[in-house]
């Protein structure tokens, strides 16, 4: 079945703002949830997994901007080939700040994405890093593999995530007898609400820290700083977001790690302009190439290419040289190099030169030799 443009899925216009997008989502969760749905919950399932979907590209600025630009094409590398599966979404607080309001459907929707990696049902997937990473021009055409210094948030070592000394300062916890969760009920009428929640002492962990981790100090995490080879494909935009999966920071008890994004910025040229695919540069010539024909050396990208001139070139035209651009991004081919020709005037010439060139344009100045004739029957 052919997927539906994320904004009609939300039921929202493409300029909504990130609270109309929110809001939206809020009341389609409600709505679609299957075990509020009842009457065909896995139709409900099938919807709620939809608007998931749509909610994560759209309520992130990069990925919308880059669905904008480019469709579904510019998310598939986010979601994998097997496209969006839970393990993408990364809203779960908005979910969370949602299904709070009403215990039932806290409850309800704990039975719906249990498993995801925590004994509360909640991903407690490792944070994502962003870095940038400055190259030179041609990288654009070549394409590279840099090796980055990456800041990652990842379980210490020495308690092995746990936050206890050794990793065996711990007792299992007395107010949720280790299941890291609790359980309370209330009765409002004849109705009985029960919640399932997060246990408020280990926070979910279903033990209790005895004695605190001298080196993380109890939190169970340890900054580190990584090596991380990425490539950067040719044609990319400067400015351009890549996501590489899996080398965010890291779980602490086996949860997924989060991604590391990574900005594109390209060192500026003095020689060179971008506009999408096409280059722009310019190639400064002496008087005698437009007027009589001849090549121009020019600068490109990496490297220089001549340029035919045909006698009687103006000054100030423009010559497109076609492949000497920029390639296109996931593409074999490449765009233009347009290049703007400049004409050199010679500052000073010769009484002799200034003859020949009024001989060979026609001019009717009076010559050198007839302005000094002139000058002597004066005298």
């Amino acid at each position: 079945m052919a997927k539906r443009d994320y904004y009609e899925v939300l039921g929202v216009g493409k300029t909504a703002s990130p609270d109309e997008i929110k809001t939206a989502y809020r009341r389609l969760a409600r709505q679609y949830h299957p075990d509020v749905a009842k009457e065909d919950p896995k139709a409900a399932e099938a919807k709620f997994k939809e608007i998931s979907e749509a909610y994560e590209v759209l309520a992130d600025p990069q990925k919308r901007r880059n669905y904008d630009q480019r469709g579904f094409d510019a998310v598939e590398s986010d979601f994998g080939p097997g496209g969006f599966t839970w393990q993408n979404f990364t809203h779960q607080g908005d979910l969370e700040d949602l299904l709070g309001s009403n215990p039932l459907f806290q409850q309800l929707f704990g039975s719906f994405m249990g498993g995801m990696g925590s004994p509360t049902g909640r991903l407690t997937r490792g944070s994502d890093v962003e870095v940038a990473v400055r190259l030179p021009l041609t990288a654009a055409i070549e394409g590279a593999h840099p090796t980055l210094e990456v800041p990652i948030v990842g379980p210490c070592r020495d308690c092995h995530g746990t936050g206890a000394k050794n990793g065996t300062a711990l007792e299992v916890c007395p107010e949720c007898g280790g299941s890291g969760q609790v359980r309370r009920s209330r009765s409002r009428g004849y109705t009985q609400f029960i919640t399932v929640g997060q246990c408020p002492v280990c926070h979910g962990r279903g033990q209790r820290i005895l004695e605190k981790c001298p080196v993380c100090g109890g939190a169970g995490r340890r900054r580190t700083v990584e090596r991380i080879e990425v490539t950067i494909p040719p044609g990319i935009e400067d400015g351009a977001v890549l996501r590489v999966g899996g080398h965010g920071g890291r779980g602490l008890e086996g949860e997924p790690a989060g991604d590391l994004y990574v900005q594109v910025v390209f060192e500026p040229s003095d020689h060179i302009r971008r506009d999408g695919t096409d280059a722009y540069t310019d190639a400064t010539v002496p008087l005698a190439i437009p007027l009589l024909g001849g090549t121009a050396k020019v600068r490109t990208i990496d490297g220089h290419a001549e340029l035919k001139v045909p006698a009687g070139t103006q000054p100030e035209t423009q010559f497109r040289m076609r492949g000497l651009g920029f390639p296109r991004f996931r593409g074999s081919t490449r765009g233009d190099l347009v290049v703007t020709l400049h004409v050199e005037i010679p500052r000073s010439l010769s009484g002799h030169e200034k003859d020949l060139v009024r001989e060979a344009l026609g001019s009717d100045a009076p010559t050198a030799t007839g302005r000094q004739s002139f000058f002597r029957r004066r005298s």
